[in-house]
């Protein structure tokens, strides 16, 4: 018989405790069994959450997914083999404390959770948990680069197919003597999140089967393609001078370009409304899940009190002495190491240096390999509550060319300048994701080195 999953048999009045076992472990509620063994999970994604790489568009799917589960919950059925795998899940999040990135670890957990609730069997709402982890500032770094390289591309073969000479160099547009940039903000990735969190809306609201619910995402991405493509091109239009008539800012025309994923996906997902109805689900009573969840529990305490040390991933570099930016070539006097910073170098691929130069700080941070945790400075400032502005490619004296960007907070205002270069060859790259596939292509072009100078 099937159990709604908000209820746990072995706790409510009057109810049977399962046969062997200490009496005081069955009188636990296991939500709170399962919310102690998650602990590491939810303290990370407050932590993720206020420390400036990801804007919070998780909250917005979460609280629908919450909001809708509950709409659901008399729906909501599971097994005794769910919650099994659930509880392995779940162990399997605490066992990886270390190992995994901290994400993939929360999928696992979400992933567990979903079969202990009986969620897993309402794929929209799965997928709205998945969407709620901080995923945004990860597909940035990982899917943001060659999103704006394939929108560079399109825009280019658009306006040629319009009769203009333009050219692509990078991930800049190249038309009637201006470098115009596709820049983060029009590579795509927030529109796909949202293209996505609203095929998974969508499913959740009307109940779809996987099969449909994977279609309506499908469509999502790829309908973001073209929708992404029109903007960049319009984009560079309205930069170029050569159309000027919208009166649209540049939040406004993604707006429109974005209702061209939302209507048809509206209309296509609507169209699938069949409510799956849930039958045959085991009785979820039973020991072995519990003791699961029991050691998940245990251990995550024991790791949140002793949290395990990352192991050495390199060897240590030597920096520099002297630096030279603009034309000026100084000498350079090392700053100590803060806690954090010297936390963060045990895991670090590489060395990381910290320097004044008259009114300047210079950080130098040498890598060995292609790594996530070589991250822009914007995400660290950020963190620490300044308002940063988008970063420009601009060229200094020397001719050397730095991403700028400004960053204020109350009345400080800092001016960045930031670059990686190649101590092989000399090649360098203004952006970090851009870096970052050259470096996967190309491991032989290390060591590299990451230069920043932060002035007043």
């Amino acid at each position: 018989m099937s159990v709604p999953v908000l209820f746990n048999p072995g706790i409510l009045p009057g109810a049977s405790r399962p046969a062997g076992g200490p009496g005081w472990f069955w009188k636990i509620p296991a939500p709170l069994t399962l919310a102690i063994a998650a602990l590491p999970v939810v303290l990370w994604f407050i932590k993720r959450l206020d420390d400036g790489s990801d804007e919070p568009l998780g909250l917005l799917a979460l609280g629908l997914a919450l909001f809708l589960a509950w709409r659901d919950r008399g729906s909501l059925q599971t097994s005794a083999r769910a919650r099994t795998w659930g509880a392995l899940a779940v162990l399997a999040s605490v066992l990886t404390i270390g190992s995994l990135p901290p994400l993939l670890r929360a999928a696992l957990a979400i992933a567990g959770a979903g079969c202990w609730f009986g969620i897993h069997r309402k794929p929209g709402l799965m997928g709205l948990l998945v969407l709620s982890l901080p995923v945004v500032a990860s597909l940035q770094f990982y899917a943001g680069y060659p999103m704006r390289l394939a929108a560079a591309e399109g825009a280019v073969r658009l306006l040629e197919l319009g009769g203009l000479v333009v050219a692509r160099r990078g991930v800049n547009i190249e038309l009637g003597g201006l470098s115009i940039g596709v820049d983060p903000a029009c590579g795509g990735i927030r529109m796909l999140w949202h293209s996505v969190a609203a095929a998974m809306a969508l499913a959740a609201i009307h109940r779809l089967s996987w099969r449909a619910t994977l279609i309506g995402g499908l469509a999502a991405m790829l309908l973001v393609i073209p929708a992404n493509l029109v903007r960049a091109t319009w984009l560079t239009l309205e930069e170029s001078g050569r159309f000027d008539g919208s009166g649209l800012s540049h939040g406004n025309i993604g707006l429109v370009c974005f209702a061209t994923v939302l209507i048809p996906l509206w209309i296509m997902l609507s169209k699938r409304a069949r409510p799956v109805s849930i039958t045959g689900a085991g009785s979820p009573s039973g020991r072995l899940h519990r003791l699961i969840l029991l050691v998940a529990a245990m251990l995550a305490v024991l790791f949140m009190i002793h949290p395990p040390d990352p192991a050495e991933t390199a060897a240590r570099l030597t920096a520099p002495e002297v630096f030279t930016f603009n034309g000026l070539t100084l000498p350079l006097h090392p700053l100590p190491c803060s806690p954090e910073e010297s936390a963060f170098a045990k895991s670090f691929p590489g060395s990381l240096s910290s320097h004044r130069w008259g009114d300047s700080q210079v950080i130098l941070r040498q890598v060995t390999k292609a790594t996530r945790k070589l991250h822009p400075s914007r995400d660290c400032l950020r963190a620490a509550g300044f308002d940063t502005t988008d970063s420009v490619t601009v060229r200094s004296s020397d001719g050397c060319e730095w991403s700028r960007f400004s960053a204020t907070r109350a009345d400080s205002r800092l001016i960045v300048h930031e670059r990686i270069v190649s101590e092989t060859d000399g090649s360098f790259w203004t952006d970090v994701p851009a870096w970052y596939w050259s470096a996967l292509r190309h491991p032989l072009n290390g060591p590299w080195r990451a230069e920043t100078v932060i002035s007043q």
